[in-house]
């Protein structure tokens, strides 16, 4: 379990995981506000660098990785193992806490803001362009399920 006190006052870093990309986005210390940030390339050689550099300059002290809870089919099944093996390596990588998230429909409800924000097909389309979204969303959540219930309950990523 996540409780308020324990990230009270701290910037959060959310992460949208995809196979190619991974968007994400950061809070303020009084988690009042949430801002899309950028995608990087998930299979870049320098991705961990850049992840590196992301958390460092926006002085992030606990990160937020959204997993699509319940997704059974075979793609779905593979997806799950490449973030838990990507979860391990943000462990294994940085000190600030990792808590993981339901973020089931994120990637849809970005789309959907999007087009209400009367944003063009074409530029909704781009590459990356929902996935920054999708990670401010799954980041927004968390913060509105803590400051609301005062917990968040993390996912499991056992196998």
């Amino acid at each position: 379990m996540v409780t308020v006190d324990r990230v009270r006052g701290k910037r959060l870093l959310g992460i949208d995981f995809g196979l190619r990309r991974i968007g994400w986005a950061v809070c303020d210390e009084l988690h009042l506000s949430v801002t899309p940030g950028g995608v990087l390339s998930y299979h870049s050689p320098q991705f961990w660098d850049e992840l590196e550099r992301v958390i460092q300059t926006q002085r992030v002290e606990g990160i937020v990785v959204g997993m699509p809870v319940g997704s059974e089919s075979p793609q779905g099944v593979f997806v799950i193992h490449q973030l838990r093996e990507f979860v391990r390596q943000l462990r294994r990588r940085f000190v600030q806490p990792v808590y993981v998230y339901d973020e089931t429909g994120s990637t849809r409800r970005a789309q959907e803001s999007l087009r209400l924000l009367g944003i063009p097909r074409k530029r909704r389309q781009q590459k990356g362009y929902t996935d920054r979204i999708a990670a401010a969303l799954i980041l927004w959540d968390f913060l509105q399920e803590l400051h609301t219930w005062g917990v968040v309950r993390q996912e499991q990523l056992e196998e």
